[in-house]
């Protein structure tokens, strides 16, 4: 199926409300006779980078597919801003994204549907639904974090058990709206506890390693915690290893190390979003080579922590195309004090370093 002809059965099988019909497209967003945000969530940015992508090649079809994004947008926009209200009518004091119109009320894990619109979607990056959805989005992070974080992401409502691929996804939201403590706290009991698990073992002072490394779909709560928690109905340990778990922490890692922004408006490449000052010791380099990125060129860079001067060194090896700018969303320290980059002084606002288009070198001084 085409592109244009996706387009087409998007703009043709909507229901009365202009939303996508109720479907089971994914077993961890709930009820399948129910309609479900996340699907058209999926509908949206598939529709915008099917337009996007016919403007960049001049492909005549752009505005008929435009027709049918603006259209979804706009119909998905309104029934999140009606359920919100009917939540609000309700007294719910709490804001957040329940998995569909259907499901007015439900704060349950379902909720974790909406960690779409950050990632993979990025539908956060000019606000595409609005800015009052943005911010609704964002609170909806808020209430995932305040009732369903136990470690990892507890996701009682379908499975009674940690979602190893659901909290990275929760992370890499995090990564994406520069809260990179929580990606952290999310990240570390990933590798703690999703990926090399262990559990202790009759009449031996040695722990039992578990899970080796392997990314599985499903993490039980005994597993995890050594059977401190025993569920009390049926629960999960999921497929090992997980396609969809391993490309999800493949991709996390790729994104804290670099990723790309607004590649039809003023492109730019966000570097080391994601890299804690924890991570690099004095004299410690972190960094990618021959990255492939949407920008149709490789990329690489390395970045060195000179922990005793308080500096990062970045060396940008494999440049982007001469348009490209840069950020780097510096970590490091309580502040930035100075930025050089290829001998020239660039002007320090706030934490978020911006560097001229073309840079092949620069040193970041912060605040201890």
């Amino acid at each position: 199926m085409s592109a244009n002809e996706g387009a087409r059965w998007i703009r043709d099988n909507r229901t009365q409300f202009g939303l996508l019909p109720s479907g089971w497209s994914a077993e961890h967003i709930g009820d399948k006779g129910q309609p479900h945000f996340w699907d058209d969530f999926w509908g949206v940015a598939g529709l915008w980078e099917a337009a996007r992508l016919a403007q960049r090649i001049g492909a005549g079809e752009a505005d008929e597919i435009w027709r049918p994004y603006d259209s979804l947008r706009d119909a998905t926009a309104n029934s999140i801003r009606w359920v919100l209200d009917q939540q609000r009518q309700r007294g719910f004091w709490e804001t957040f994204i329940p998995t569909g119109p259907g499901d007015v009320g439900r704060l349950d894990s379902t909720i974790i549907g909406a960690l779409c619109y950050f990632h993979p979607f990025r539908l956060y990056d000019g606000m595409k639904l609005g800015a009052d959805i943005d911010n609704a989005a964002r609170i909806t992070l808020e209430t995932i974090w305040s009732h369903f974080i136990d470690g990892g992401f507890r996701h009682d409502s379908a499975w009674n058990c940690y979602g190893p691929y659901l909290t990275m996804q929760l992370a890499h939201a995090f990564l994406f709206i520069g809260d990179t403590a929580r990606m952290d706290q999310c990240l570390q009991w990933l590798v703690g506890n999703a990926a090399y698990s262990t559990v202790s073992r009759e009449y031996s002072t040695a722990p039992w390693q578990v899970v080796l490394g392997a990314w599985n779909e499903q993490h039980c709560y005994p597993i995890s915690k050594d059977f401190r928690e025993m569920p009390n109905r049926s629960w999960y340990m999921g497929d090992i290893p997980h396609g969809w778990a391993c490309a999800e922490f493949m991709t996390l890692i790729r994104d804290i190390l670099f990723f790309e922004a607004n590649e039809d408006g003023d492109p730019v490449i966000y570097l080391a979003a994601g890299v804690m000052p924890h991570w690099l010791g004095e004299g410690e380099t972190i960094g990618v080579a021959s990255a492939p990125t949407v920008f149709g060129q490789n990329f690489g860079y390395s970045l060195t922590h000179r922990l005793n001067t308080q500096r990062i060194e970045i060396n940008i090896a494999q440049p982007a195309p001469p348009n490209v700018g840069f950020v780097v969303p510096c970590r490091f320290g309580v502040g930035v004090r100075s930025v050089i980059a290829d001998g020239n002084p660039v002007a320090v606002s706030g934490r978020d370093v911006q560097l001229p288009d073309g840079t092949t070198s620069a040193t970041i001084m912060y605040f201890p």
